[in-house]
């Protein structure tokens, strides 16, 4: 009852977001934001960015699984997935990844090189080990219908991967975000027999084969799980900005129009802030600053084209608020069905 209920609520929510006859919409005047954006801006090009292996702190677990290279490619297939990232290859950036290094023993440093990314992905395994235990086979009696269970002995493999992502502004390696990661992973695996005759849960004769002594394939998967639960932070990181373009309006209904579209990786029911910038005087010194408010949000409706698509203001009210050359960021959140997926798939594993 519960995934039914959940898809239903899914269902539901693809539902509000639709847009029945644009037709029906009239185009609107919109006032202009003092800001407006530069057409390298309205480019929306993907920024580049190098992700680095993660330092395996001379972890023999991590290391024997190359497990920094492995959690390294997990993030670069979430910003290859959303299309987030124009992807640099990472041995064309050796000089930069020496510099980061030694910006992280020393606090400080900048990268003076040619400029091959626009940021850099690196970070740290704290730990990541790997564990195994033989849990003995038993035999019990069903008490409702009185049928004979037997279970036969076994090995449990577990794996614990923890750490930091960091990411890096350059040319300056100021870290922009800081991102803790910890995932784990079991499997069992039934006890093996060399020879002997089974009668049940009697082995007579023969020898028992022991269990594995590393398995890197799961360390792997661990650190796959510790990337996945921080993907939403990831993605975030590097949100995807467009612009207002337009704005529409049929009876107390309202629409906008924005610069992102299917080429950018937008969805149906992508959510998304409305950013206005706004020039105030600061009552201390008198000068004028500029400040940055969140001023709406709202979410992607069905009507999406490879590079505009139309959005719905969760607010109506502060529909009014909109301008032309508005900014819009993306905003990820974690989706409760695809969780609940997850954990499905992890019971039948």
């Amino acid at each position: 009852m519960k995934l039914q209920h959940l898809l239903l609520v899914f269902l539901l929510s693809s539902c509000s977001t639709t847009i029945k006859n644009l037709d029906l919409y009239q185009k609107q005047f919109l006032s202009r934001t003092e800001f407006m954006p530069s057409s390298e801006r309205l480019d929306g090009k993907a920024p580049k960015i190098v992700v680095f292996p993660l330092d395996e702190n001379d972890n023999p677990t991590a290391k024997q699984s190359q497990l920094g290279n492995s959690i390294a490619n997990n993030v670069e297939n979430i910003l290859a997935k959303h299309r987030l990232a124009e992807l640099v290859d990472r041995n064309a950036a050796t000089k930069l990844q020496k510099e980061i290094a030694l910006a992280e023993m020393h606090n400080t440093g900048s990268y003076k090189g040619p400029k091959v990314a626009d940021y850099a992905v690196s970070g740290t395994i704290a730990n990541a080990d790997f564990s195994s235990k033989f849990v003995s086979g038993t035999t019990y009696i069903n008490p409702k219908n009185f049928q004979v269970i037997s279970l036969p002995p076994r090995f449990i493999y577990n794996s614990n991967v923890a750490g930091n992502i960091k990411i890096y502004e350059l040319p300056s390696l100021t870290v922009i975000e800081a991102i803790e990661f910890e995932g784990k992973r079991a499997r069992t695996e039934n006890v093996q027999q060399k020879g002997g005759v089974s009668i049940g849960m009697l082995q007579i004769g023969g020898e028992k084969v022991k269990g594995v002594e590393r398995d890197d394939g799961l360390v792997r998967r661990a650190g796959q799980d510790a990337v996945e639960e921080v993907e939403i932070a990831i993605k975030n990181a590097f949100a995807k900005t467009g612009y207002i373009l337009e704005k529409r309006v049929n009876g107390s209904k309202t629409i906008f129009k924005i610069n992102l579209g299917s080429m950018d990786g937008i969805k149906q029911n992508d959510k998304f802030e409305v950013i206005g910038k706004y020039e105030v005087e600061n009552p201390i010194s008198n000068e004028t600053e500029t400040e940055r408010r969140i001023i709406a949000t709202g979410t992607v409706s069905d009507i999406i084209d490879p590079k505009t698509c139309f959005v719905i203001i969760n607010d109506e009210k502060k529909a009014n608020t909109i301008r032309l050359g508005d900014m819009i960021k993306m905003k990820y959140e974690k989706s409760r069905f695809k969780s609940f997926l997850k954990w499905v798939g992890r019971l039948m594993e």
